[in-house]
């Protein structure tokens, strides 16, 4: 494939076959997503494999975006995106491999939990539909073995919750494409029956098996995150210190965290986060059950917000879409260096993973007179962005001109 050809080269106004890029959505470490116009100036996403088949370290990127492919064909939901095709670019035979998906607008959960401030009420409503989009895609044999808030978008045009990025989904009839024994997937996501899998002692070349519980967890901590604004465990720990942080903790309930929580909501998301997969709902149709319930019995006190407005001077930030540049990454590191329950100041690195902390190597010299230190997060971004520079340096790619 061309050196300048590469996705991460690509620029707005570039036309990709019968589409037009409008600007880049989000970069991960396998995909790059760019919202497009086509002919006719429908709006898609473009989502775009990193490397191509003729890869040897890394084919198993390609292989990833051609299963999410196969995963997606097999579901046809309102709530889950929509694939509406696969090409290669730009040789149709060993080109990148770009899935061409419905744009979905409108903001992740994550986001939509902290810019509309919603209700207990509208969050079960939320919840509730996706515990049954769950349900659906599980009956299908499908596992989507990501679930977190910003793998869930609040569709703009109706409020409607829809599951994106099945990059780490399974069905029953796919291929093995991973070598390590777990998944691919986030790890604070995991659940503790694949932590201790994982910590454990096991048969050479054994797996873990996901199961439907193993989803239902992760929905599980991402409605606590809404009903809190915290995560109930150190989010950022190894898996051998993370599951002894969940095996020993004795957890919160989320009205004990936040008093605006129904204590009804408690019962239904400590049971989702049960130690083991037995003690939790089996099904999304289970859990929709159960939401229903507690929704039934709602009063007034459901309808108020479950935070209080935030700031003044937090109210717009540079995690507001029209600022976003599309690095998760570089977005998660700025809102720690925000985060009020942060015991040090900016300098202050007990806290961060130990990737991120300070050492005497990485410690920023003495500022010149009349010059200001760099924030954390320019040094980090910084960083990446060189690193990212001398790796496509590496596979050829060159800037152009």
């Amino acid at each position: 494939m061309p050196g300048d050809m590469h996705p991460l080269l690509l620029r707005d106004s570039e036309e990709i076959g019968a589409f037009r890029i409008v600007r880049r959505l989000a970069i991960g470490g396998y995909g790059a997503i760019f919202l497009a116009e086509s002919e006719t100036r429908r709006p898609v996403a473009l989502k775009f494999a990193l490397h191509g088949p003729s890869s040897e370290d890394d084919s198993r990127v390609d292989a990833r975006t051609l299963k999410e492919a196969h995963v997606l064909m097999r579901l046809m939901h309102p709530n889950v995106v929509e694939l509406l095709g696969y090409r290669r670019w730009p040789d149709a035979h060993d080109g990148y491999l770009v899935l061409i998906l419905r744009y979905v607008e409108g903001p992740t959960l994550s986001e939509w939990a902290v810019r509309s401030r919603p209700s207990a009420r509208r969050v079960v409503e939320v919840f509730s539909q996706v515990a049954l989009t769950l349900d659906a895609i599980h009956r299908e044999g499908v596992l989507h073995r990501d679930i977190k808030g910003s793998n869930i978008i609040i569709r703009v045009s109706d409020g409607q919750p829809v599951l994106v990025d099945f990059g780490s989904g399974d069905h029953a009839c796919a291929a093995i494409i991973t070598r390590g024994s777990l998944p691919p997937g986030t790890p604070s996501y995991r659940s503790p029956e694949a932590l201790r899998f994982w910590t454990g002692t096991r048969e050479p070349g054994s797996r873990y098996q996901f199961q439907p519980t193993d989803d239902l967890y992760s929905l599980g901590l991402v409605l606590y995150e809404v009903l809190t604004g915290g995560f109930p465990y150190p989010a950022h720990l190894p898996p051998t210190a993370l599951l002894a942080s969940i095996e020993a903790a004795e957890l919160r309930s989320p009205s004990e965290v936040n008093p605006r929580v129904p204590a009804a909501l408690d019962a239904i998301v400590m049971r989702l986060l049960h130690k083991r997969a037995e003690g939790r709902y089996l099904t999304g149709a289970e859990l929709y059950g159960a939401l229903s319930a507690a929704l039934e019995l709602a009063d007034l006190s459901w309808d108020e917000p479950l935070f209080p407005p935030r700031p003044l001077q937090d109210a717009v930030t540079e995690e507001s879409e029209e600022f976003f540049d599309g690095d998760e990454d570089a977005r998660e590191l700025r809102r720690w260096v925000r985060a009020p329950e942060r015991p040090g100041g900016e300098w202050d690195t007990d806290t961060l993973p130990p990737s991120r902390r300070r050492t005497p190597a990485t410690e920023p010299g003495p500022v010149a007179p009349g010059k200001r230190r760099p924030a954390l997060w320019q040094l980090w971004l910084r960083k990446r962005l060189r690193a990212l520079r001398r790796g496509l340096a590496s596979l050829g790619f060159r800037k152009r001109h």
